[in-house]
């Protein structure tokens, strides 16, 4: 669908994403373990998912220490070409949020292509938001990853690096970020506004080391 930066939020659908991975680069070869996606439609959660994901790659003892996945709950999992049918209409016609997203990016446009997934034809230019860029307008560049901050906004972020539970957090930090700004009434140009400039699911590959995406 197309987007008018003139539209409030509260019109316009939202794909809060979040995965899990085991290794800090997609572009070197690391997968998706895990995804988690929260779509909200006029402010409200309309649709959840959490997926483990068979990454046919090894699941090292640091990446289960800081995730709690471990290879046998992968094991036997459907691999994310599978996984696509059911991923790609819970994104499209959706502005897409992430906490720190151009890491998650990275590993959704490398499984996606992965898996023969048209992108232009599948979801297009979304627009993207992301949670890190609206908090550090806001707060400065210290202290934002995920649990600190939804700390500091009285969010009580029960399970971290799980990803439906690290997307349902993004979603009460975008709520609390917004609200003294006009919260679901804000149009999506004020969005971009509020995170220093907009941003688009491009159809080049975006690629983070971990280094840059830690969010404990």
């Amino acid at each position: 669908m197309p987007f008018s930066l003139l539209q409030r939020l509260r019109d316009i659908p939202l794909a809060f994403i979040d995965v899990e991975t085991n290794g800090c680069s997609a572009r070197r070869g690391s997968r998706v373990i895990e995804i988690g996606i929260v779509r909200v439609e006029g402010g409200r959660s309309v649709a959840e998912y959490q997926q483990l994901v068979d990454p046919r790659r090894r699941i090292s003892p640091q990446i289960t220490l800081l995730t709690g996945i471990t290879p046998a709950m992968c094991a036997g999992k459907p691999t994310f070409a599978q996984l696509a049918p059911v991923i790609v209409p819970l994104l499209a016609g959706a502005v897409v949020v992430g906490h720190n997203v151009r890491f998650d990016l990275s590993f959704l446009y490398t499984e996606l292509r992965r898996a023969h997934v048209a992108i232009a034809e599948a979801l297009g230019k979304l627009p993207v938001l992301d949670t890190v860029r609206l908090a550090r307008k806001q707060f400065g560049r210290g202290g934002n990853s995920l649990l600190p901050l939804s700390r500091r906004l009285g969010i009580d972020a029960v399970e971290a690096h799980r990803a439906l539970a690290d997307a349902k957090t993004t979603h009460l930090l975008f709520q609390e970020l917004l609200l003294p700004h006009g919260g679901w009434d804000l149009t999506l140009a004020d969005a971009f506004a509020r995170q220093g400039g907009p941003m688009h699911l491009e159809l080049e590959e975006p690629d983070m080391q971990l280094s840059e995406a830690v969010r404990v």
